[in-house]
């Protein structure tokens, strides 16, 4: 026997001579002291050797939260079965499918991702009832249960006609075929009224998520009009009208040093009474871009990948999780096992305004980077070459962020390398900040939202 490779500790935590230990692959979360620890430093190497009586009664919970593990010719066939189990057993989980209903957008937001491809592009009536029937064979091929819908753009509410009719064919066939279908919209905020809801909500409207970046000048700033107007008020009222109708969650992005103004906006909603209202909070780092259509490898906002590579950022990340922590929000500390659609067969797609497929949402408007198209029932050849890559095969062996990131975001490998297939390593970030997010996701599990960690 001996300790898994992916084992993670954070030593002296939550008091001295306490320690959790973290697992990247279960994703198990124990809390032990300094003498059980001493105990896993020195693990015999068989069962036969354990003479511990605490040790043998813990056997079977370390090997079910792998934190113990046979031998590592062992842990090597548990983890070829785990990303056996991503790639390839995801439709197990609902099939969620991002449909943008337009390129257009009436923002003009300084760091827009889709400015490259932004156009005055459409989802007709046609494309619609095409990306019904896509759906409805892709989900009776591949055995999918629930359905859900994700409608993104450009600014989806811009083009509301596809949203509410393929929405509404999709509830039909659900209610038929004792299927599930439910979606939720992307949004700028700024179209979002009491009438559309409840239009929608009786066609699976499920949430709103509405981008917010700070405070009212930063976000003024960041997410104008796209004729200049401020926007901030208008999304402000937007949600009060209709925040008691349905979940609406505030997602947003943010740059070096935007975390005060994150704070401030918590401030405002809170005094407001719409924080604790809302059904998700969360902000990102502002992403880099594939450059215009005709040469996506000409990478823009490059500076963004600077913030990502130099100190800095783990610290931002985490006071901004702290904000939310520290009022209580729900929200995702980063320790979670992220799989990439592009190499899952079975994972998300995006399909944009022309019916285009996509297999990740930050390719969609390049065309050369579709898998197919809804008008042909079989994908292209860029599907097959995506799934076929293994970025895990070229980590370091004794890297214990593997099952986390898998090799890396394929789009920050293209952005960075302009080659999917390669290594996107950012071993040097997880070192920074995972000892740090392990710390939050114990203090979630102990607060009210949460449930306690295993103690032994």
């Amino acid at each position: 026997m001996k300790l898994s490779t992916y084992n993670l500790w954070v030593t002296d935590y939550p008091e001295r001579g306490q320690n959790l230990l973290f697992n990247t692959r279960t994703q198990g979360l124990i809390k032990i002291d300094d003498e059980f620890k001493q105990k896993l430093d020195h693990l015999p190497s068989s069962k036969q050797e354990i003479t511990d009586p605490q040790l043998l009664d813990s056997l079977g919970a370390l090997k079910e939260n792998g934190i113990i593990v046979e031998s590592e010719s062992h842990e090597e066939v548990l983890l070829d079965d785990f990303f056996r189990q991503l790639q390839y057993e995801s439709h197990r989980m609902p099939f969620e499918v991002t449909i943008l209903t337009t390129f257009d957008c009436n923002f003009g937001c300084v760091y827009c991702f889709e400015e490259s491809v932004k156009e005055h592009v459409f989802m007709d009536e046609h494309t619609s009832a095409l990306t019904v029937e896509w759906i409805i064979q892709r989900a009776k091929e591949r055995g999918y249960h629930k359905v859900f819908a994700v409608y993104y753009g450009g600014e989806p509410l811009m083009n509301i006609r596809p949203i509410y009719e393929i929405s509404w064919q999709l509830t039909q066939w659900a209610k038929e075929k004792g299927k599930e279908f439910a979606f939720g919209i992307i949004t700028n905020g700024s179209l979002v009224t009491p009438d559309l809801i409840d239009k929608l909500l009786p066609v699976g409207l499920q949430e709103i998520r509405i981008s917010i970046d700070g405070d009212r000048d930063h976000h003024n700033h960041n997410r104008p009009f796209r004729d200049g107007r401020e926007s901030f008020d208008v999304i402000i009222d937007n949600i009060r009208r209709v925040i008691d109708k349905v979940n609406v969650g505030v997602t947003g992005n943010f740059a070096p040093g935007d975390v005060k103004s994150i704070g401030r906006l918590l401030d405002y909603l809170e005094k407001e009474n719409l924080l604790h209202r809302l059904s998700r909070v969360d902000f990102s780092p502002i992403m880099p871009r594939l450059g215009k259509r005709s040469s996506p490898g000409r990478i823009e906002l490059g500076s963004c990948l600077q913030f990502f590579e130099k100190d800095g950022i783990a610290q931002d990340v985490l006071a901004v999780k702290q904000e939310l922590l520290k009022r209580n929000l729900p929200f995702d500390t980063g320790c979670a096992i992220n799989s990439c659609a592009l190499m899952m067969p079975d994972g998300a797609v995006a399909i944009d305004p022309n019916g285009l497929i996509y297999k990740c949402n930050s390719l969609v408007g390049y065309p050369e980077f579709s898998v197919g198209t809804i008008r042909e029932n079989r994908f292209n050849g860029n599907f097959d070459t995506f799934i076929a890559h293994r970025p895990w095969e070229q980590c370091a062996s004794d890297c214990p962020y593997v099952p986390m990131c898998q090799g890396g975001c394929r789009f920050f490998a293209y952005v960075e390398q302009q080659d999917f297939s390669r290594l996107a390593c950012k071993r040097g970030y997880f070192d920074e900040i995972m000892p740090e997010l392990i710390k939050l996701e114990y203090k979630k599990l102990l607060s009210p939202r949460g449930k306690v960690p295993a103690q032994i």
